[in-house]
């Protein structure tokens, strides 16, 4: 497991620090370039390769726990170029590497009330996803793509994964303002069910929407909101959805010759599982947008 978890990590490390590499050979954007970057970075089927890197300080609360998780999500962004007749279309892959640092639910003293209380804290890789979406490469405007979504057993702790290969389906549709002053809507869904024939570990059945509105204050700069909302099918009805809304920036600036997309969102559940479930949520974004093999 530990020699598998490097190789992921490594793997990460040498898709997003080769790009950067390219990148600093490269001249600086301009500034209308900057805006074009800025527009493909806000496209989820775009032209863009991107070295997303997310963190999340959550909040939980509920009837049997009480404590935060965070979590460092790096996923390397890549789009591929595909013709089918005279139209472009893309297809993205996205590999999903996570890191928890949580309380340590290894070692907990339940209370006569059922709560829980755990001792220390332990960090550890949780499960790596990987999202593939196909779809007509559009820069604004009404976009979709379909594709597939996987989730790999690779956590290294039993509470910091669900420990089963999971996959399943995966829909994008959005709406894209071609300027300044206009909004993107948009969804991106994803469902899976366990996929193995593992005996120690429960069945899975989830779904995660992600849904954006972001007003786009300039050629760079958005105003919004992207939550995941969270369906655990398994879960008994009160336990089930899990319903953030939130506010948040992000802009597109230049780090010496790199454009780079910075974004800060608070986000607050108001549907969330009564037994654990996330109250508050601070997610930050690093996003270096890497030249493209392709254009």
């Amino acid at each position: 497991m530990v020699k598998k978890n490097v190789f992921l990590c490594l793997f990460a490390a040498a898709v997003g620090f080769s790009g950067l590499a390219h990148a600093a050979d490269k001249e600086g954007p301009s500034a209308e370039e900057m805006e074009k970057i800025a527009k493909m970075t806000a496209n989820p089927i775009g032209a863009a390769w991107m070295f997303w890197t997310q963190y999340d300080n959550t909040t939980f609360r509920g009837d049997k726990f009480n404590g935060t998780v965070s979590r460092t999500t790096i996923q390397p962004v890549m789009s591929f170029p595909l013709k089918f007749g005279q139209q472009d279309w893309n297809l993205i892959v996205r590999p999903v590497f996570q890191f928890y640092n949580t309380p340590n639910l290894g070692n907990v003293t339940t209370h006569g009330d059922g709560a829980m209380f755990a001792h220390g804290r332990t960090s550890g890789m949780g499960d790596t996803g990987l999202l593939t979406l196909v779809g007509p490469n559009r820069e604004d405007g009404f976009i979709w793509g379909v594709g597939a979504t996987q989730l790999f057993d690779t956590a290294e702790n039993d509470f910091q994964g669900q420990g089963r290969y999971q996959a399943g389906p995966a829909l994008l549709v959005a709406k894209l303002a071609p300027h300044p002053g206009g909004t993107n809507l948009g969804l991106l869904a994803q469902h899976w069910w366990s996929a193995d024939n593992k005996s120690n570990r429960k069945d899975t059945n989830h779904t995660d929407i992600q849904y954006f509105i972001n007003y786009r204050l300039s050629g760079t700069e958005l105003i919004g909101m992207s939550p995941d909302i969270t369906i655990d099918w398994k879960k008994k009805q009160g336990d089930r959805l899990t319903l953030p809304i939130g506010l948040g920036y992000s802009n597109v600036v230049k780090i010496g010759k790199l454009p780079v997309r910075f974004a800060a969102e608070l986000q607050y559940s108001v549907i969330s599982p009564d037994d654990i479930g996330s109250r508050w949520n601070l997610k930050f974004m690093f996003i270096p947008v890497l030249p493209s093999p392709f254009l």
